[in-house]
């Protein structure tokens, strides 16, 4: 078993201060249920994931002058998001949010 199997990652070490890492224990647990969720009870294989505000992304179909440099994930590889068309710019953006 690796030292980064996700059944074994304890939130604790990462943030010792209680009140400075809440917030982001938070959000890291439940990050940790849904990769958890989604290979063992829904047998989902491949998992990619973005992190990228929405409002930068659209700020960069604005100005794709700002964001040279700006990566996303499409089709299980790594792409400048400003070289996409809008049609696929457009389903990133789409993807990018999720509410709990």
């Amino acid at each position: 078993m690796s030292k980064y199997d996700v059944k074994k990652v304890d939130i604790n070490t990462l943030f010792p201060d209680p009140d400075e890492g809440r917030y982001k224990k938070q959000g890291i647990a439940r990050m940790c249920n849904l990769v958890r969720t989604a290979l063992n009870d829904q047998h989902i294989h491949h998992i990619q994931f973005n992190c990228q505000d929405k409002n930068v992304l659209l700020d960069a179909q604005k100005h794709p002058e700002k964001y040279p440099t700006l990566m996303v994930r499409v089709a299980g590889y790594s792409v400048y998001f400003t070289d996409l068309n809008t049609t696929v710019q457009n389903d990133v953006i789409s993807r990018t949010e999720h509410h709990f």
